[in-house]
């Protein structure tokens, strides 16, 4: 058996797959191993002797791209990799297939990967409270079977669910803005993962560049940005027609 030094790299916009992260850390006794890729990642190599863990939101069945960005700066040295995929109840369609794909060419070696549920981002009604006891019980297990699958220095090999020429996903039309309330303090521009606040101007937004994670909506200190109340209320009820009966976290190893 091997010993590993753990490293749990999350991007999580509103927080979801960030509990998620949370759970593997406690679970796999890493809680100070975590790191936040959500808005910046500096270029980092891994040994031999390190572990990569990466969890992720799927947003319309696939990795956001500013995820990918903050991955690709990171390179292995035939580093174990685990794929953890976060999803609104819906479906992880080829997100997992997409982030494999990314980090192989990085000396990265995937021996594990899961799909976990976490409250939707643009209807928290969905999936409301998971990860719940259920969950973590499951969670509990697979660190359980990955630990040592980690200290055993497994090869890669595992199949992951997807299409390789992967789904087409042209985001949603929520594109938030900074209304009356905006005070142009600047803390949305600083903590857009996609870049896609000016600075100069954070009441507006680069339509072209913004992911429709809602992040800036979540921390604005005066909830100043908001999106359309009508095209809320119908990207809400849409989702909700296709994330509709319980969904549960599966593992692969």
């Amino acid at each position: 058996m091997h010993p590993r030094n753990l490293h749990l790299y999350f991007f999580s916009p509103t927080g979801g797959t960030q509990r998620v992260a949370g759970l593997f850390a406690e679970n796999l006794n890493a809680a100070d191993a975590c790191t936040d890729i959500t808005v910046r990642a500096e270029a980092k190599t891994f040994s031999a002797d390190d572990c990569l863990l990466v969890f992720f939101p799927v947003y319309g069945g696939r990795v956001p791209g500013p995820c990918l960005e903050r991955v690709r700066a990171l390179r292995g040295t035939d580093t174990p990799a685990v794929l953890v995929a976060v999803f609104g109840n819906r479906a992880v369609d080829d997100a997992l297939l997409e982030m494999r794909d990314t980090l192989a060419p990085l000396g990265f070696r995937v021996i594990a990967a899961a799909e976990v549920i976490a409250p939707h981002s643009v209807n928290t009604d969905i999936a409301a409270g998971r990860p719940d006891a259920s969950d973590r019980s499951k969670i509990k297990d697979f660190c359980t079977r990955l630990a040592s699958r980690i200290a055993a220095d497994a090869p890669a090999g595992i199949t992951v669910p997807g299409n390789p020429n992967y789904r087409a996903y042209n985001g949603l039309p929520l594109k938030p803005t900074g209304g009356l309330r905006c005070i142009r303090c600047g803390l949305c521009a600083d903590n857009c993962p996609a870049g896609a606040i000016p600075k100069d101007a954070p009441q507006k937004v680069d339509k072209a560049k913004c992911i429709s994670c809602l992040r800036c909506i979540q921390i604005c200190p005066q909830s100043g940005r908001s999106v359309p109340l009508p095209l809320r209320l119908a990207a809400a009820a849409t989702v909700k027609k296709y994330c509709a009966g319980r969904k549960e976290p599966k593992f692969y190893l």
